[in-house]
């Protein structure tokens, strides 16, 4: 019976807290209803109005605390890694020793090699197994000179963080013009060392040679220097170099994979890739490019030219020899001499077929910049799209882009390039609808092209195969 009294008065309680709540609710609606005056509407308005503001106070209070817990937490940890990461030049003094007695023995064996060959009574297996010891040595040297370079990057690395008198304190070792050539000047490579064969009919203006290096064919690239020049090479080179890193593969740029000084001679040296019969004019006089495939060249050709303008890099030589068609797909920009100046680059006359690659301000006398760069890449567009048609052109020599029968979209980026290059830049030219469109749009005649292609293919087959190298 007691817990039927409790529960009935549990629910008793209840009802009457009801009803209560629900007559308070009633005339707090009733309040809320009665139109206040002006006077309580300020009041109510400037304490809102102080109630934001110190909400905004303390928002901003807790942005501030919250980004310098997480500096000193940044800071803590770069503490932690600097304790951790002390400078030690050991390991690169230790690498320098080891290439240092690896050359040696490379030099040895390269005059026992030759003592063996000019002997009357000489063995051709020992000879042999001398080449293979030659060969094994020269691939353990480039081995211990890239990890002399990891080593660099990781000092370089410390001494931008945490230790910049590094370079002073170990002059030995010579960092700061590993510093100050990007990562690209070595100073344990000697031209002696290599296996060269020289490529008198690529060049007569300056030693050129190739060679093998880990199973890829490289050119040597020599360019006669002075103290003041060679300062300037390694300053050229190293901007191109740093404007080649930012992008690698997709840069649009022949990379350059070492350089380096002669001990005994006044030369510089420097090491690219080797592509044989891969730029423009050897391409065109032997199996010219399909429209489609000089678009997609000439879009790589036009990345190139971003990269490098972008870094305020001028090219300034723009032709068909140093721009290069991989695979007839991949086009890149070849480097250019670093002994000259942009101006020195520009004021060689060049030509394509009967267009000179001059901009008219060039001719006038102007210096060099983007859009005369713009101008050459227009007119090397042109002469892929045109093939061996003659070109008119005007007093000025530019040529009349509308005597050719070309796709609209071609047609208008080439009157773009030569007419208006001014307010053109390489940047949208990458973006112009002739290299955005679908694969084959913008190529007319392909199947002619097609065609063509496949007879030169069955031309080619026919030939001995062997390499004219340019």
């Amino acid at each position: 019976v007691e817990e039927s009294l409790t529960s009935e008065d549990t629910i008793g309680n209840i009802d009457e807290l009801l009803e209560n709540t629900e007559s308070s609710v009633c005339k707090e609606l009733e309040i809320s209803l009665i139109e206040q005056g002006d006077a309580d509407k300020e009041i109510i308005f400037n304490t809102y109005s102080q109630v934001l503001q110190r909400i905004h106070s303390e928002e901003r209070l807790i942005a501030t605390v919250q980004s310098k817990y997480k500096d000193s937490v940044e800071f803590k940890k770069q503490v932690i890694e600097c304790l951790n990461e002390s400078p030690n030049v050991d390991h690169l003094l230790s690498i320098k020793k080891t290439l240092k007695s690896l050359k040696a023995r490379l030099r040895w064996k390269l005059v026992e090699k030759n003592n063996l060959e000019e002997s009357d009574d000489h063995d051709g297996s020992e000879i042999e197994i001398i080449k293979q010891e030659i060969t094994q040595l020269r691939n353990s040297v480039f081995q211990e000179i890239y990890h002399e370079q990891e080593e660099y990057e990781k000092l370089t690395s410390l001494v931008k963080k945490w230790f910049p008198e590094l370079p002073l304190l170990h002059p030995e070792i010579g960092l700061l013009k590993y510093m100050n050539s990007g990562g690209l000047l070595t100073m344990s490579l000697e031209r002696d060392l290599l296996d060269t064969e020289p490529m008198k009919e690529l060049s007569s203006k300056r030693p050129l040679v190739c060679s093998e290096v880990d199973g890829q064919i490289i050119l040597l690239k020599g360019y006669s220097v002075d103290v003041d020049t060679e300062a300037r090479v390694i300053q050229r080179a190293a901007a191109y170099h740093r404007a080649w890193k930012e992008a690698k593969e997709q840069s649009g740029l022949l990379p350059l994979i070492f350089l380096f000084l002669c001990k005994s001679d006044p030369m510089a040296y420097l090491m690219v890739p080797y592509y044989p019969r891969a730029n423009l004019r050897a391409i065109q006089s032997s199996m010219p490019l399909t429209s489609e495939e000089a678009l997609k060249v000439m879009k790589g050709v036009a990345q190139g030219l971003h990269t490098l303008h972008k870094a305020d890099i001028i090219h300034g030589a723009l032709h068909q020899n140093n721009v290069f068609a991989l695979n007839r797909q991949q086009g890149i920009v070849g480097d250019f001499d670093f002994t000259k100046s942009v101006s020195q680059r520009a004021s060689v006359s060049m030509m394509v077929g009967d267009l000179s690659l001059l901009s008219p301000e060039l001719k006038m006398g102007k210096p060099a910049s983007p859009s005369s760069d713009l101008y050459a890449y227009g007119c090397l567009l042109l002469w892929l799209s045109v093939q061996n048609q003659e070109f008119e052109t005007n007093e000025d020599g530019i040529p009349k882009v509308d005597q050719f029968h070309l796709d609209d979209n071609v047609k208008s980026l080439l009157c773009s390039l030569i007419y208006c290059r001014s307010s053109v830049t390489a940047e949208q030219v990458l973006n112009a609808e002739c290299f955005l469109l679908p694969k084959g749009k913008s190529a007319p005649n392909t199947e002619k092209d097609t065609e063509y292609t496949q007879k030169k293919e069955e031309e080619l087959k026919m030939r001995n195969g062997e390499t004219n190298f340019d």
